[in-house]
């Protein structure tokens, strides 16, 4: 007799988890998302959602599983966590129900597929404004003082007013070699 009690109640309570719904879809928010940024995982119910059930969600990205038991009161249908992916990709994350301590697995399996893209590239510094003046362009590079000559091409017109030279240097033109620029000061002969 106790082993039909046993069986009785092991049948009665399979049949009462047959009846109820079990894991129905699992939706991202956002999908897309960049790598780096937090993604919302839901997962629903299919039919009458059950009260008292486990289950695991994969991610895919190599990271732990996290369990998930359904109470009936501080934690139902549909179940809401929160994953940031660090990689761009495409994952399968998957609610699947598992027994989890004394909460049977919840009845199902839900996959939906999830694409992480790159984080945008980093801005790049702004271009320096030209220390030529137009039609003339930098011979070679800068100094470190700051010193500099431009070099017109044809039909370059010289400025009419002197550039504007860094302290410690001055401002020289030559019309005949098309040049001009900051230069430090020469030595002046005595």
């Amino acid at each position: 007799m106790k082993h039909s009690l046993g069986f009785v109640l092991t049948l009665a309570s399979t049949l009462a988890f047959a009846q109820q719904g079990g894991i129905g879809a699992v939706k991202l928010d956002p999908n897309p998302v960049r790598a780096g940024q937090e993604v919302k995982i839901t997962i629903s119910a299919e039919g009458e959602a059950p009260a008292f059930c486990g289950m695991v969600v994969h991610f895919d990205d190599g990271s732990e599983s996290r369990q998930v038991k359904i109470d009936g009161k501080e934690s139902k249908f549909p179940v809401t966590i929160s994953k940031t992916y660090a990689k761009a990709g495409s994952y399968n994350v998957t609610a699947d129900g598992r027994k989890i301590a004394s909460h049977f697995p919840c009845v199902g399996k839900a996959t939906t597929k999830l694409v992480v893209e790159a984080p945008p590239a980093p801005a790049q510094p702004a271009a320096a404004a030209s220390v030529c003046p137009e039609g003339y362009k930098m011979s070679g590079k800068m100094g470190k003082a700051g010193d500099f000559s431009c070099k017109g091409g044809k039909g370059a017109v010289a400025p009419t007013t002197m550039l504007v030279c860094a302290d410690g240097l001055e401002f020289f033109a030559n019309d005949k070699s098309r040049q001009l620029g900051c230069r430090k000061p020469k030595a002046k002969k005595q």
